[in-house]
């Protein structure tokens, strides 16, 4: 019996889930961002692929740097979510725990979300997600969902939160395809739920894997406060109690910290 070769388990899995779905693979990128978005603006389908074995100038939220050398997953994936723009928020945080819960399946690691987009194990960070969308209307126009991935590759010593890797965290190299594959499967299941079902099972499923203890720090205009987390907003804010009273906060507009 002929193996099947890893790139063709994930073409399939990417036309399960988009129909559509095509893969771009480069040597070399400034950004997947950047080339997924030049293909969505050129009428690119749903379910776009676009995979990388580097980016020159990744990056993540907040325009921050991304060392994303040769041995990891760097990918970014094109959707077309039939939504409306006020929940644009809630992108960030079912991708990451769609992608957090695939992999916890498929590698058996106990993976957290950290509102509201970083993969960490152990309080170390294995990844995280990038969101870019444009909306008509009031209606979300297309969405770019980008990942970051440590997979073999040394995680950065320079990194502003300790870094891991899935290599480091299992003992052993792991196919690039396959760690794609589980991408596609952790964002599709979560994205079909969320247009079956709304961002209520999200909230739920958040729950089971988030890193957020009861307090934590939120840093805001060069500003530290302590407070305490109380759960996920329907818009994908996070809710927060001060002495002040109740917050819903957005991740454009704050920084978060885990209690030490």
């Amino acid at each position: 019996m002929t193996a099947t070769a890893p790139t063709d388990v994930l073409k399939r899995t990417l036309r399960a889930a988009f129909p559509h779905g095509q893969i771009h693979h480069r040597a070399s990128v400034t950004s997947t961002m950047e080339v997924a978005r030049a293909a969505v603006e050129a009428g690119a389908p749903e379910g776009t692929l676009i995979l990388a074995d580097e980016q020159r100038q990744g990056r993540g939220r907040r325009g921050r740097g991304w060392a994303s050398p040769p041995g990891g997953l760097w990918a970014s994936l094109i959707l077309t979510p039939r939504a409306s723009d006020a929940h644009a928020g809630c992108f960030s945080v079912l991708v990451a725990v769609g992608l957090a819960q695939a992999l916890r399946d498929r590698f058996g690691l106990p993976i957290a979300v950290k509102w509201p987009n970083d993969l960490l194990i152990h309080g170390r960070k294995l990844g995280g997600t990038l969101i870019e969308l444009t909306s008509q209307n009031e209606q979300l126009a297309w969405l770019i969902v980008g990942v970051g991935l440590n997979v073999n590759n040394a995680p950065p010593d320079d990194a502003r939160v300790p870094a891991t890797s899935l290599r480091r965290e299992l003992g052993t190299d792991v196919e690039i395809y396959d760690a794609a594959t589980t991408l596609i499967d952790g964002v599709a299941q979560a994205y079909g739920t969320f247009q079956r079902s709304g961002f209520a099972p999200i909230k739920r499923d958040w729950s089971n894997v988030s890193a957020l203890g009861e307090q934590v720090w939120i840093v805001q205009n060069d500003r530290a406060e302590r407070v305490q987390a109380m759960g996920l907003a329907d818009d994908g804010r996070l809710i927060v109690r001060d002495d002040e009273g109740i917050r819903h906060l957005a991740s454009e507009e704050i920084t978060l910290e885990l209690e030490a």
